[in-house]
């Protein structure tokens, strides 16, 4: 929005790019020091993500010859995909993921849920993720997910934008979902770094929150795993064995991986950024494409504290509340097919300058991208 871009009060320094990317941290201001790797969330799980390949260490545990259901990946959605198929009385599904459980992309995302969406079959999808994540994970493994209910908020900065939330505030009655058109003093009252000069309004969700993508898997492979689905880690899959029927129909044999073979009637795809490989294993083409996104990490800001998380559609930005920081995020226009780079989220720290007072002067710990790797 064209106010956020007057309002900039980012400085942006681009980092030199060299042919060895190094894994130290950027900065978002041109005087910032070096970063205690304390304060660079996922660091230490980055590590140890690296060094033995998955053939090296093998399985992590035998592979079974027959299966019923194959899910490949174990990131987020594959960790779903298991949970509702053995909740669902599935048995004999297998989870096979070529590393760790999401050592993927899943481990970085955001994790954000908004619950109101303009479609009807969003908003009960996103309150039975809630629910399944809030309450039921807990209830049946003892484990906690690592959700934190602390509010979302939907930034206006014009009539129309307004007027749209208001309509999403009506539908999110008729499915239970709290909500409340807040007027900029009211959203002043409730997030006190905000910058509300240019805004119309906003719409606040108090029950929308953060999962965290590590411990919701964890707790999902867990209550699966009760119900009799395995999980097997270090198994990349190497080909879908496809075979033709007395009818001409090509159908799903088994699935070869580096440590054996697994026969099954049922493949699942969940290999999310690299489902398209997957697809071509059996012959499928599938109608993905792998688009660049990725987020800054602030460093600590003061009365940062239990606020909500923020979303401005407009602006196309996101403010994760990460502990005592931001994730600062968004999505482009013109999209980068999987090439690192700080242009990717320039523009975004821009526009999070103008709607949070404090992140124009904070330091970035770190950018993150979707390809694992950290500018």
């Amino acid at each position: 929005m064209a106010s956020l871009s007057r309002a900039l009060r980012v400085a942006v320094a681009h980092p030199r790019q060299s042919r060895t990317r190094s894994l130290g941290p950027c900065n978002l201001s041109s005087t910032a020091g070096p970063t205690a790797e304390k304060s660079v969330p996922y660091q230490r799980t980055l590590k140890e993500g690296q060094g033995t390949s998955a053939v090296a260490r093998g399985p992590s545990r035998p592979l079974p010859s027959t299966a019923n259901v194959v899910v490949i990946g174990g990131g987020s959605l594959g960790c779903q995909t298991l949970y509702h198929l053995a909740k669902l009385g599935v048995s004999g599904a297998v989870l096979l993921e070529r590393e760790r459980l999401t050592s993927g992309t899943t481990w970085h995302t955001a994790g954000l849920l908004w619950q109101l969406r303009p479609s009807d079959v969003e908003v009960e999808l996103l309150a039975h993720t809630r629910r399944v994540v809030s309450q039921e994970l807990e209830k049946e493994t003892g484990l906690h997910t690592g959700w934190i209910q602390n509010g979302g908020l939907f930034i206006a900065s014009n009539r129309q934008r307004l007027d749209e939330y208001k309509r999403l505030m009506s539908l999110g009655k008729a499915y239970g979902v709290e909500s409340h058109v807040l007027s900029p003093a009211e959203t002043k009252t409730l997030y006190p770094l905000m910058n509300v000069d240019d805004l119309y309004g906003t719409l606040y969700v108090p029950h929308d929150g953060t999962m965290d993508p590590a411990g919701t898997c964890t707790t999902l492979t867990r209550a699966a795993a009760a119900r009799g689905a395995q999980v097997i880690e270090n198994c990349p899959v190497t080909g879908i064995r496809v075979r033709t029927d007395d009818f001409g129909v090509r159908r799903v044999a088994g699935v070869e991986t580096q440590h054996g073979s697994i026969q099954t009637p049922c493949v699942v795809n969940c290999a999310g950024v690299w489902a398209s490989a997957v697809g071509r294993m059996a012959g499928v083409k599938v109608p993905l494409v792998a688009m660049h996104h990725a987020y800054v990490v602030t460093e600590r800001i003061e009365g940062i504290q239990n606020m909500p998380n923020v979303r401005d559609h407009d602006a196309s930005v996101y403010l994760r509340l990460q502990g005592d920081a931001l994730s600062v995020g968004g999505y482009e226009a013109n999209p980068i097919f999987w090439e690192e780079s700080w242009h990717a989220v320039k523009s975004r720290t821009r526009a999070a300058g103008g709607l949070c007072l404090k992140t124009s002067t904070v330091k970035s710990c770190a950018l993150w991208s979707d390809d694992l790797r950290r500018a």
